[in-house]
């Protein structure tokens, strides 16, 4: 199996860069001073009776979770969406797009070589869930599909904003443009579900269903947490669960097929953007 140059070298710079292990370890000082607080907190319930410990236990779970998902969700825009537009800026695009390598090969490479690093963090945190998987209250399955999710998430949103970075020749510009983007799909999307839930109930009329919760990243956490389920059944004005034939399809099922077609269209894209014979302008 040939191994993609780009990639390799990638990778060496970015694990020899010392800045890479110092940003781990500050990653994990956070997360980890931050579950510490949240169980010294919770130690005076286990104490006086009010809760055990496989209750701590899974509330830690879903606040750490949470946490690093928001935490991954805006890593990944710092680290994708300067790799092409960085090349430009150092004058180096045009020789890279005319080496041997294909144009899937240098978004590949790049996409990759940036998302290494997020998946360094996201396997090196795993003795933080150890922990709390000891408290009980959490399965190992669980654990693995939380870690599922995290790379799921990296690669999606990873692919969304490398597309955005065959857009710009400044990496401000991509990375500006792609933090917009992240703060669209976390909130944007959130917000205006709610304010036409909030219209149509002021009515006293069943809304549409809402489409656009679809697009929003943490919809996936349906399929660790059913408890979910009850919001978005608020949210779809009832609709949701599914009944009849299509009580099997769940709403994250709907996000991970959205968010995944859009991942591949976003690889498309680029690839054509660094086509060294595609013809046009590239926007700045």
């Amino acid at each position: 199996m040939k191994v993609n140059p780009l990639l390799t070298n990638e990778l060496r710079l970015r694990m020899r860069n010392w800045r890479t292990f110092g940003m781990v370890s500050v990653y994990l000082l956070v997360l980890g001073g931050i579950g510490i607080l949240f169980f010294s907190t919770s130690l005076w319930e286990i104490r006086s009776g009010y809760a055990d410990l496989a209750k701590v236990g899974r509330f830690l779970f879903i606040f750490l979770s949470v946490i690093q998902f928001l935490m991954i969700f805006f890593l990944v825009p710092g680290f994708t969406a300067n790799s092409i537009s960085s090349e430009k800026e150092k004058q180096t695009f045009d020789l890279l797009v005319c080496t041997q390598l294909s144009p899937l090969s240098i978004v590949g490479g790049k996409l990759f070589a940036a998302l290494s690093t997020v998946v360094l963090v996201i396997f090196a945190s795993l003795p933080v869930y150890g922990f709390v998987f000891l408290l009980g209250g959490v399965s190992l399955g669980e654990v693995i599909k939380l870690v599922v999710i995290y790379i799921y998430a990296a690669f999606v949103y990873g692919s969304y904003y490398i597309f955005l970075s065959t857009k710009f020749k400044k990496s401000q510009s991509a990375v500006i443009f792609s933090y917009g983007v992240a703060l669209v799909l976390l909130g944007l999307t959130l917000i205006m579900t709610a304010i036409i839930v909030a219209i149509f109930q002021s009515q006293g009329k069943d809304g549409p269903f809402p489409f656009l919760l679809v697009l929003n990243p943490g919809i996936i956490a349906e399929w660790i947490y059913p408890e979910i389920e009850e919001p978005l059944r608020f949210f779809s004005f009832g609709l949701y669960p599914f009944v009849g034939f299509f009580s099997w399809l769940k709403f994250w099922h709907m996000g991970v097929v959205t968010n995944l077609t859009l991942s591949v269209l976003s690889l498309y894209g680029a690839t054509v953007a660094v086509n060294p014979l595609k013809k046009g302008k590239r926007s700045g």
